[in-house]
This record gives structure tokens, sequence and C-alpha cells, in this order.
């Protein structure tokens, strides 16, 4: 058995180094294009990874420094160094996912930048519509100024009329009231000319009927007027030629007061009734009386 193991081994071993020697011989001719192609590998990841760092990256210097990627990692001559370019394939990757994730948050900034752009054109045009509607109503509400200017331009010059006539009629009324006045007095001359006058007039009638002999002109002083029983007590009697019924005339300078009817005569005093219907003023104690 064993003699007839031997050969057998023999025979692996021969298939073996026979198998070694092929393999050998078929990749020694592929060993200069694995290597090449693994020099642009390497040369291509660190080109990639110093893209993604570099200064238009989209990565913050915070992230830039969460991902320490080492170039010289990515060369391994041996199997031994195969965990390290392992790892430093996964720090690229890593930094390819950050930078995929900035470029998506950079996409979602650039969709809603988008949404607030036309939101933006929208208020625009909403408010170049609104101000289009301001500039029309301000235009309307000049054109209504403009008319209001000139109304009360038009009410100005109709109350610079009116002062003016208010002015002259002022005038007018002022020269009115003047005449008034004037007429006023002129009636209350004439109304005590006019009570002289019919007095006389009834003297004169008297004297020519007989029934006074008192003489004209005589003059007396109120010396005591009563007006609650309206009668007064003159001066004179019968001595200075007093009658009875003798109406004489009452005045206070040279304004007529009233008139009394002598009722009682005595030697130096004589009691007269003052009659309402020419009394202009009170009879006061002091008054002239004259016949």
């Amino acid at each position: 058995m064993a003699k007839i193991l031997k050969p057998l081994v023999v025979i692996v071993l021969i298939l073996a180094i026979v198998a070694i020697c092929i393999q050998a011989f078929a990749l020694f001719p592929k060993r200069t294009l694995i290597k090449e192609r693994t020099q642009k590998l390497e040369n291509g990841v660190a080109r990639v990874v110093n893209t993604l760092k570099g200064d238009t990256s989209l990565l913050t210097d915070e992230e830039k420094a969460q991902v320490r990627f080492n170039a010289n990692n990515l060369k391994a001559g041996s199997t031994d160094q195969l965990p390290q370019l392992d790892t430093e394939l996964n720090l690229a990757n890593a930094l390819a996912a950050l930078v995929l994730t900035g470029w998506q948050n950079t996409q979602t900034d650039l969709e809603n930048t988008r949404e607030d752009l036309e939101n933006t054109k929208n208020e625009l045009e909403r408010t170049r519509s609104e101000l289009d509607d301001a500039k029309t109503e301000i235009v309307q509400l000049n054109d209504i100024i403009r008319s209001k200017d000139a109304e009360i331009v038009e009410k100005s010059n109709r109350i610079a009329e009116l002062e003016e006539e208010k002015d002259d009629l002022q005038m007018q009324l002022t020269e009115l009231n003047d005449r008034l006045g004037d007429l006023e007095d002129q009636v209350a001359q004439l109304e005590e000319e006019k009570g002289m006058l019919e007095y006389q007039l009834a003297k004169y009638e008297r004297e020519l009927s007989g029934t006074f002999t008192m003489k004209p002109g005589t003059t007396a002083k109120i010396v005591f007027a009563n007006a609650d029983w309206n009668f007064v007590i003159i001066d004179i009697g019968s001595i200075a030629g007093a009658q009875p019924n003798a109406e004489m005339i009452v005045h206070r300078k040279d304004d007529m007061v009233g008139k009394i009817r002598l009722s009682a005569v005595r030697d130096n005093i004589s009691i007269g009734e003052v009659l309402p219907e020419y009394q202009k003023d009170a009879i006061k104690e002091g008054d002239d009386v004259l016949f």
C-alpha cells in the first residue's frame, strides 16, 4: 500500500509543479499590465479624493477633517497591506458619500431657492399690479384734487364777493341806522312841538272863550311829586294868577316831560293832576312848569 501511495504523491507533486509553472508562464506576461492598472487605479482614487476635498469641494472644513484620507496607503506591496488599502477605499467611499449628501442638500436648497424665486416673482407681479393700481388711483386722486382746488378757488372768489356785499350792506345798514336815529330825533322833536302847539291851541281857545284869565308865560316849579297818586304841587297860587283847570306844561330844561291840570289853587301853592296821555317821563321835584 505504501508503495502504491508513494508514486501517487510524486505524481501529484509533479502535477502541482507543472500547474505552478503553467500559471507562472500565463501570469508573467500580464504582470506589467496588472501593475500599471493598479497604479492607474491608485492615481484615479487619489485624484477623486483630492477633488472631493479641494477648494471647490462642497464639504465644510469640519467634514473634511472627519475623513483623513492618505493616498500612500493605496499602495499595497503585499497581502498584509490589503487591509489598509480597504480602509483607505472605505474612507474614499465615505468622502464620496459626504459629497453626495452635500450635493443632495445643495439640490434641495436649489429647489427651495427656485421655489422662493418663483414665489418672489409672483409677489413681484402682485406688487407691480398693486403699483399700477396705486398709480391709477393717484392719477384719479390728482384729478379730484385739481377739481377741488378749482372749486375752492371758485368758492373763495364767491366768498370774497359776498364779503364785499356784506361790507356794502353793513355800510348801508349803518347809514340807515344813522338816518333812523335822526328821524327818531326829528319825530321826538315834532311830537314835543305838536304837544306844545296843541296846548297853546287849547289855551288860546279858552282865552277866546273867556274861560281863563291866567296870563300866558306864567312859570312855576314842582315842589312835590307823588307818582303813586299821580299828582304834584307847584310853588304858585291864586296870587300869582293860577286858576283851577288850567293846563300847564312840565319841562326839564329844553325837554318836555308832561302836562298837569290844576285841580286846587291856594294863595301861594297849587295842586295839579298829571295828565298821563302827555307824560313822556316821570315828573320830579325841581322840574319847571309853564302856562
